[in-house]
This record gives structure tokens, C-alpha cells and sequence, in this order.
């Protein structure tokens, strides 16, 4: 029956091309064999030796299953030529040639030997999950290969049911092989509906029931998540015939109660397993020849703006939906229900996104620091990670004091010491911070209860009540003894509270409370965020909270508290002292017109504390008083006419004599106020003082020395023909001169400013505009004659010679010049 695997067929063509060479693709479809046949057939390769092959699987449940069958096929007990390493549990020996292990372990092999001289083979099964672990562990073993091995070269294989293997290609320099999959004949039952996804867990209970009905053998359900897990669960419970059995499988539950899932059922007896995505590829559940797909799948998304895991719920991948239907005819013919058309499976995406372009990648970013990369562009990745989210890992890195700073991977020492440590930077934040201050006990149970994702059976968030019923089960207590040995060798002061050390380690995640509405409680988080927590929680009314577990969905604006931990001002001030930020702000009281101000303590983006100030510094009236300036705009200041000139003066310089010199624009002057303009402001606390400052100074400080005196050679007044000294006005563009007519008499050329002409307003006797010029010959001789003819008797006592370019220039009446002659 082995031996009719399909995957033997394509078995020569591997062993000669890792004979050949030292990569391989291989692309088998569900049910070829290639888990437990592929290691098997390397063993008496003459390269490997007594070396090891190095087998990765994407779950732990998955590593122990294929270790078992592999062990089982050699007819050997686990721990002998097979073995296994998975987190907190393995099985092996000096006679171990076939190790299976999860992503995270290799990774870890292969920071504390890059070279990795005892393996010769590194496989990568299910290569088309493209979890973190196994991004980051291909890219490693690229790199430790082309450093390490580059005589001796890491052979590496790459397995996968469903593979887009362009990438791939590229980076291995080989075409895959594939292996069609050995698939008994599957009954594909589409309907046309469209669900909502409130109604998945009621149609699901249904269709459950009819495939009961219809259908021998057991079923496997797949469903989004726990939450329609637990839903159709409660609609079945008592509606199930006789001797059928009704189970979950999921990602939180422990090692033990999936292996009773996937175990065979009771000779007589059925299984309805109702399953996340997890058990679409990797494991195998005896029994099953019917499947009923919702077409859902749920993922944790990680927003790098708000730093927040949120859920999503998409439509499953091609991919996905084809995994899942292949469940049913691993062992005879089977059933898959869909709920949509068979025209709509074509529309739906190839493949979902890999988990490097969701997740958070503080822990990623961790075990690249510690490998010594210093560019994320460094590694060949088959994903390069989001810039977004790899900037917020280095950034939440920093903060917890594991990297010197978020622009470069070098970690500290604490990053040093914390960075061989198997979990993720928040809890080994946690217990070093315990193992120095705190309650390592207490600290090692938190950190067990985070680590684990052990469910909690309270209906409410506080962390003391989730560690209450953790107590009661075995998982939780191997952890904590798993966990101690990592526990760093420091005596601790017992200075710290068990809320204190949790702050160290979430010092971004600092909850306080705002208000209620309605039935929630609002709280403010420190790095922005805005979260809730039910009104009869325990921890509800509490003035700060550490949330250590927070989520929700894209449709709603602020996320879900689940694990809380209420912590005091005094303890948040004790473990954080370094990242509260002490501000004295002041701002001006609209109502009373003058400048309050107040010490503020900061953490984040939440403000802390406020104590009102007696004494105002002269730096915080500064900024108070520039910020109400931007408000409110530059119109609020005392613009006289002589503040005005000088300004323009200043924008007219910069414009064309000398573009060093400041621009005077409001846009400029609003950027630069306390350079210019905050000298001036030491002792303004009124708004009526504001009103009354005068501009000249604060203007002429914008330039230094050598600009001023070329301001200086901008003149403020220009001698015209009459011998009369005219204003210039820089406002206008170009500059203008007002001058009355008669006094250019006998002007044919109309002034220069450095380079600009400038424009002469013409005016009455009476100081009334008559004409706008810059060509004062051309005025006299066309448009002159007319206004003469206007102008002479209605203002007979002034001159209108008939031709001006000989009269005499004059400020004067014809009297006074009569009189002058006499």
C-alpha cells in the first residue's frame, strides 16, 4: 500500500538531483506521501554520512505526527534514527539521522551554529503556509550556507502541495518537480449563496446535519474561527445522532487535546470535527470522507500605524478551498460541500498572503539583530518584510531596550542576553526585568499564560482571575518549568510589583481610563490606540491598565481589551521612569485673555498627570504663545505701517538682491516664530501686550549683520524731479511711488530698484490717483493732452503746462511760483 504512492515515482529524480546538486523544489499534490517517504529515501545517500536531515514542519502537532510515521515505517520507537524537537518537548539520539522539527527550532540551531556541520539536508515541508518562522529559518539557511558551507554546501529541499514557485526558482537556480497526488474520486456539491457571515454558524449546523443524513464516515468542518467554532458547537450539542462524537480543532488548544482530535474513532462511532485553517494541510485526521468548507478564513492582520493585531475575515484562497477538499478523499471517495459556484472558485485569489506581510515582526527583527544583519535588504528573502512593519518592530525594539537605536540592528546588552532566549522580546523582557526587581514566580506564570495563549474561562479581562484557572491545567505548569530554565541569573530586590515588570515589557500598551459610553468602558492606550473594556469587568473602573492581550475587527474604530493587568500611577512611574517625559506647557486662556500654564507628565501619548504652574518660564510662554500665533494666524500681531513696509522690504530683498536673506512669506514667518519673533516674547502673558508688541525688531532679527546693511541699500524713499523726497512702497509688485504730477514734469525715465522698475502713481492736487505709469515718456506724450484738458479747470491754480517735459518740476501753486520769481 506505501509503496503505491505516487510520490515514489518521482523518487529517482530527487535523489539524482541532490546527488547532482544541492537544492530542490519539489511540488506534490495532498496526498502524494512526500512527508513520510522524501526523508526515508536520503538515508543511505552517499553525501549525507553521519550527518543529519533536518525535517520542517509547520506546527508542532504536525512535527510529532510525521516523526511518529516515519519512526513507524523504519519499525523503530521515536528517538532512534527518527526524532523530534518541538517546543518544550523532543525525542532523540546519538543515532538520530532524521530529525523533524518546527520553523523556530531551526532558527535557533542556526544562531548557535551557523555553519550547521552535522546537517547535510534541510527540508522545508509545506512550504506554501509561509508561516514567519519558515521565511525567516529559508533565509538564514541561504545565508549560513553561502558563509559557512561553501565547500561543503547545505543541501536544501523545499516541499510544498501548492507552490507559487517563482521566487523560489529564482533563489535555488533549479525547476521544481512535481508528483501528482494520489486523490481518491471527490463529489464537489456547490451552491450559489451568499452568506453573511452572521449566518455561517446556523446554515453550517444545518448542512452538518444533512451530511449526517446523506454520508457515511466522518466529517471535517472548516470554519473562520473559534468564535463560529463554539457557535455551531452549542447548535449541536444536542441535535447529533447516537455515537457521534463532536470536537474543535484549533490553534490555542493544547498538544494533547489535538492529538485526541486527529486520533481514529471509536470502532462504530463518527466524528464531526469542526476545524480552523489548521487543519487544511499537515495533518491528517483518520476517518474523514466529508468535508463542508465555509469559504472563510480568519487572519490576525498587524497595523504597524497603531501597532494593534486586528482579525480579519476573508474569502479562503484557490489554494485553500483545494487543501480543505482534499481532506476528503485521502482514504476513499469523498464529499465537499461549498457554499459558493463553481464559476466563483475561479474568481478567488491563487494564494493568500504570507504571515511577513501581516504579522508583527518584532520577534523576526530579534533573530536577524542577533544574526548580524543590519539591513533588512541584507537576507534573501522570498518575502521582503513590509518597510512599516519592520520599522515598528525596531522601533518597539528600541523601546524596550533591546536595540541601541530603531535606524541600526545592534542590540544592547540586554538585547544580547535576551536575544538566545526561545520567546517572543515582550515576555523575555519580562522575566529579565523580574529576575532583577520583581517576583520571578509570578512573573514566570504571567509569562506562561501569554506564551501559551491558554484560554481563559472568565467572563472578564483581569489577569489575576486568568491565572486563577490556568492553575488548573497541566500545559500551563510545564510551561512555567519550561520557561524557568531561561529565567536570566540575577538577585533580585523584590522592588517590583508583578504589574511593574508587565509595564517594562508593554510600556506601549499602557491603558487609561477616559470615560464610559454606554455599556463600555473607553480607555486611551499610550501609543495612541483607543480601546474598551465591558462596564462590569473587574478591572473596568481602574485608572490605568497594562492590556496585554487587545484585538478586534476592521469595522470597529477601537480594539477589545481580553488580558488586563490594573497597575498604579506610583508603579508606572517606578518601572517607566525613563519614558515619562516631564513637560511644562502653557497655552493661552481665550476666556481671560492671558497665559496658563501646568507641568505635565507624559508617557506616550497619554498625559499622566497635571499640576498647575505659579511661574512661567520664559521657554514655555514661547511655545504657548508661537502655537496660538499658528492657530490663530499671523493677523493677531501688531502690524503697524512701519511693520508692514519693513516686511515687504525684507520679501523684496530676498526676492532680488540676496536669496540668503529670509523669506518674509506668512508661510516662512509662521515656521520660524521663535526664531524671529520668541526673543521678543519674554514677559507677554496678556493678550493686550501681544497687541501692542511692536514688529521692527523682531523683523530686522530675522537677518544677520551683512544682510541687514543689504537691506539697508534698499532705499525707503527716492528723490524725485521736483527735488521732493518720495516714500516707496515695497508691498505692491513692483515697488510704487505716489507722487502728484506736477512734480515729474520734465521726467522721462521712471526709477530703478535693484534692477526692477518702479511703477508711478500720477496724482491729483488733491492727492487723487490720475494715472499709473512705468513709462513716464510715453505718458507724456499720449496720455498727458487728455488729462490736462480734464484737469486744468477743475484744478485751475496748479500748473498744466501744454508741454511738460519743459515746464518746471514743482510741488508749488501758480502763485507761489509767481511769487518765487518775484
Amino acid at each position: 500500500m506505501t509503496s503505491a504512492l505516487p510520490i515514489y515515482s518521482i523518487i529517482p529524480a530527487l535523489q539524482t538531483q541532490l546527488n547532482q546538486r544541492h537544492e530542490a523544489i519539489l511540488e506534490a499534490a495532498p496526498g502524494a506521501g512526500k512527508t513520510t517517504a522524501v526523508p526515508l529515501a536520503f538515508l543511505e545517500a552517499d553525501w549525507l554520512g553521519k550527518r543529519k536531515i533536518v525535517m520542517l514542519e509547520p506546527r508542532r502537532l504536525a512535527a510529532k505526527s510525521a516523526a511518529k510515521r516515519l519512526a513507524d515505517q523504519l519499525g523503530e520507537p521515536l528517538g532512534q534514527r527518527v526524532g523530534y524537537q518541538i517546543r518544550q518537548e523532543g525525542r532523540q539520539s546519538a543515532h538520530t539521522q532524521i530529525l523533524v522539527v518546527t520553523e523556530g527550532i531551526l532558527t535557533r540551531m542556526l544562531q548557535d551554529d551557523p555553519s550547521l556541520d552535522d546537517v547535510a539536508l534541510i527540508i522545508f515541508d509545506e512550504f506554501h503556509e509561509r508561516n514567519l518562522h519558515s521565511d525567516l529559518a529559508f533565509a538564514l539557511s541561504l545565508q549560513a550556507r553561502e558563509l559557512f558551507r561553501e565547500e561543503d554546501p547545505l543541501k536544501l529541499l523545499v516541499m510544498s502541495a501548492t507552490l507559487d514557485s517563482e521566487r523560489l526558482t529564482e533563489l535555488l537556480h533549479c525547476e521544481p518537480i512535481i508528483c501528482e497526488g494520489r486523490q481518491f474520486p471527490i463529489e464537489m456539491r456547490y451552491a450559489n449563496l451568499a452568506l453573511k457571515q452572521q449566518d455561517v454558524p446556523l446554515q453550517i449546523a444545518k448542512q452538518i446535519q444533512q451530511a449526517l443524513r446523506e454520508e457515511d464516515g466522518s466529517l471535517l468542518v472548516f470554519l473562520p474561527g473559534q468564535r463560529e467554532i463554539r457557535k455551531v458547537q452549542s447548535l449541536l450539542e444536542t441535535q447529533l445522532p447516537n455515537a457521534t462524537e463532536l470536537l474543535s480543532l484549533y490553534g490555542d488548544m493544547s498538544m494533547a487535546e489535538q492529538e485526541h482530535v486527529i486520533a481514529p474513532a471509536p470502532k462504530g462511532q463518527r466524528k464531526v470535527v469542526l476545524a480552523t485553517s489548521i487543519a487544511q494541510t499537515s495533518l491528517t485526521i483518520d476517518g474523514i470522507r466529508v468535508v463542508i468548507d465555509s469559504g472563510l478564513s480568519r487572519e490576525a492582520r498587524f497595523d504597524a500605524k497603531t501597532a494593534t493585531t486586528r482579525l480579519h475575515t476573508r474569502r479562503a484562497s484557490q489554494a485553500e478551498t483545494v487543501q480543505r477538499a482534499g481532506r476528503a478523499g485521502r482514504l476513499q471517495a469523498g464529499v465537499c460541500y461549498r457554499w459558493w459556484s463553481e464559476e466563483q472558485q475561479h474568481r478567488l485569489s491563487a494564494h493568500n498572503a504570507p504571515q511577513i506581510e501581516l504579522e508583527d515582526l518584532s520577534h523576526l527583527v530579534m533573530d536577524v539583530a542577533r544574526w548580524g544583519v543590519q539591513e533588512r535588504e541584507e537576507l534573501d528573502w522570498i518575502s521582503l518584510p513590509p518597510l512599516a512593519h519592520w520599522q515598528q518592530a525596531t522601533g518597539l525594539l528600541t523601546q524596550l531596550g533591546l536595540l541601541e537605536a530603531a535606524s541600526k540592528l545592534a542590540l544592547t546588552a540586554d538585547g544580547e542576553a535576551l536575544a538566545s532566549m526561545p520567546l517572543p522580546p515582550r515576555l523575555a523582557r519580562l522575566l529579565l526585568e523580574a529576575s532583577r526587581h520583581g517576583d520571578t514566580h509570578s512573573a514566570l506564570e504571567a509569562a506562561a499564560l501569554l506564551y501559551e495563549g491558554i484560554a481563559k474561562q472568565s467572563q472578564d479581562s483581569n489577569l489575576h482571575n486568568a491565572l486563577t484557572y490556568a492553575a488548573k491545567g497541566k500545559t500551563w505548569q510545564s510551561s512555567i518549568h519550561a520557561l524557568k530554565r531561561h529565567l536570566p541569573s540575577h538577585l533580585s530586590d523584590q522592588s517590583y510589583s508583578l504589574a511593574a515588570c508587565l509595564a517594562s515589557a508593554f510600556p506601549d500598551r499602557i491603558a487609561m481610563r477616559q470615560r464610559q459610553q454606554g455599556e463600555e468602558t473607553l480607555f486611551k492606550l499610550s501609543n495612541g490606540r483607543q480601546a474598551l473594556l465591558a462596564n462590569h469587568d473587574a478591572n473596568a473602573n481602574s485608572e490605568f491598565l497594562i492590556a496585554l492581550e487587545l484585538g478586534g475587527h476592521a469595522q470597529r474604530e477601537a480594539d477589545w481589551l481580553y488580558l488586563t493587568c490594573a497597575i498604579s500611577l506610583v508603579e508606572l512611574e517606578q518601572a517607566l521612569a525613563s519614558q515619562i517625559e516631564i513637560v511644562e506647557r502653557c497655552e493661552w486662556d481665550k476666556a481671560n485673555g492671558g497665559l496658563v500654564g501646568a507641568e505635565e507628565t507624559w508617557l506616550g501619548k497619554l498625559k499622566l498627570t497635571q499640576t498647575r504652574l505659579s511661574h512661567l518660564p520664559d521657554s514655555a510662554v514661547t511655545m504657548a504663545t508661537c502655537s496660538y500665533i499658528r492657530q490663530q494666524g499671523l493677523q493677531v500681531l501688531n502690524w503697524d505701517d512701519d511693520s508692514l513696509a519693513l516686511r515687504a522690504r525684507i520679501q523684496f530683498a530676498h526676492k532680488h538682491l540676496d536669496q540668503t536673506i529670509p523669506d518674509a512669506s506668512d508661510a516662512c514667518l509662521l515656521e520660524h516664530l521663535e526664531d524671529w519673533l520668541g526673543p521678543f516674547l519674554t514677559g507677554v502673558k496678556r493678550i493686550q501686550q501681544l497687541d501692542k508688541l511692536s514688529l521692527l525688531d523682531p523683523l530686522l532679527a530675522l537677518l544677520d549683520w551683512p544682510q541687514q546693511q543689504t537691506l539697508h541699500s534698499l532705499p525707503t524713499r527716492i528723490p524725485v524731479a521736483s527735488g521732493s523726497s518720495v516714500k516707496v512702497d515695497y508691498q505692491a509688485e513692483p515697488p510704487v511711488i505716489r507722487v502728484k504730477l506736477q512734480e515729474m514734469f520734465g521726467e522721462t525715465q521712471s526709477p530703478v530698484i535693484a534692477g526692477q522698475t518702479v511703477k508711478i502713481e500720477l496724482l491729483s492736487p488733491a492727492q487723487r490717483p490720475l494715472a499709473v505709469t512705468m513709462d513716464l515718456a510715453f505718458f507724456w506724450k499720449e496720455a498727458y493732452p487728455d488729462v490736462r484738458k480734464e484737469m486744468r479747470g477743475r484744478y485751475p491754480k496748479h500748473p498744466w503746462p501744454e508741454d511738460p517735459l519743459s515746464a518746471e518740476a514743482t510741488a508749488k501753486t501758480n502763485r507761489a511760483l509767481r511769487n518765487t520769481k518775484t
